[in-house]
């Protein structure tokens, strides 16, 4: 089985109309192919530009009333595509909302995938201001018989959602990314997504904010922990073509999922 990954990488700003003709300039500017175009972090708002948590609210919106996820809809259909994308769900509790991730359909139609479970609160931020934690897995997201899951940035630090990932059989795993610049940020970032794809044995894409406030670097890295592509600082729209038949040819040679120890896959199964 294969998948074409369409990644679109940009630096988002506080302003949700000027964010989604940056996404229609990026695609525009070539014939999209992609089976699946994925954006990254933060790719409806950028809660970076001083916005406080009632300012996010007020421009949030939920799966069947956000004039975001409608211009998707429509983009989604012009190019018959699947869009997989960050979004700021409003909830009863404001002001906070939840860290999403949508999938919206070649049709139009719109699904809520995963709400991200590890907020970021390191390095002087607190994500926790603005959001509120999921509580479940992602949905999983089959695509050309491609088994996807979801992730949102911080939760690549937590090597055991990639791992439940790995058991419920999952043979790529997508991270919407909005990755702060720091001391050896960049280097961090790499090293985490090699490290979460070589030891599960899956394809690994991370997207990712670029400019500033953000290190970029958006990535593919195959099943053996080994990059494929590194978008660099750059904004930019590329596209690549994802074979699960690595993945298997990976775990002949290094069988980390199916040795792993029955007396956690059993308690995997009953924590799903």
């Amino acid at each position: 089985m294969s998948i074409v990954i369409g990644i679109l990488q940009f630096s988002s700003t506080s302003n949700l109309k000027d964010n989604v003709n940056k996404i229609l300039e990026l695609l525009n500017k070539r014939h999209v192919q992609a089976d699946l175009v994925v954006l990254p972090e933060y790719s409806m708002i950028n809660i970076l530009g001083g916005l406080k948590p009632v300012d996010i609210y007020s421009i949030a919106g939920t799966l069947n009333n956000s004039t975001y996820l409608d211009s998707l809809s429509c983009l989604a259909v012009k190019y018959g595509i699947h869009i997989l994308t960050h979004f700021i769900e409003k909830t009863s509790s404001p002001p906070k909302c939840y860290s999403s991730s949508v999938l919206v359909k070649p049709d139009g139609s719109r699904e809520l995938i995963y709400r991200k479970i590890h907020l970021f609160d390191a390095y002087g931020y607190r994500e926790s201001d603005y959001f509120i934690p999921g509580d479940t897995l992602s949905e999983e997201v089959v695509i050309n018989g491609v088994r996807i899951r979801v992730a949102i940035c911080f939760d690549i630090r937590f090597p055991e959602l990639f791992r439940r990932y790995a058991l419920y059989g999952a043979e790529l795993v997508i991270v919407h990314s909005g990755w702060v610049k720091g001391p050896l940020k960049e280097e961090i970032l790499e090293f985490l997504a090699r490290s979460r794809a070589h030891e599960n044995t899956y394809w690994v894409v991370v997207v990712d904010q670029c400019g500033r406030g953000y290190v970029g670097r958006s990535m593919v890295v195959d099943p053996y922990g080994v990059k494929a592509v590194d978008l660099g600082f750059r904004e930019d729209y590329i596209e690549y073509t994802i074979d699960t038949g690595l993945v298997y040819k990976a775990r002949e040679t290094i069988p980390v999922v199916s040795k792993a120890r029955d007396k956690w896959r059993i308690e995997f199964r009953e924590t799903r």
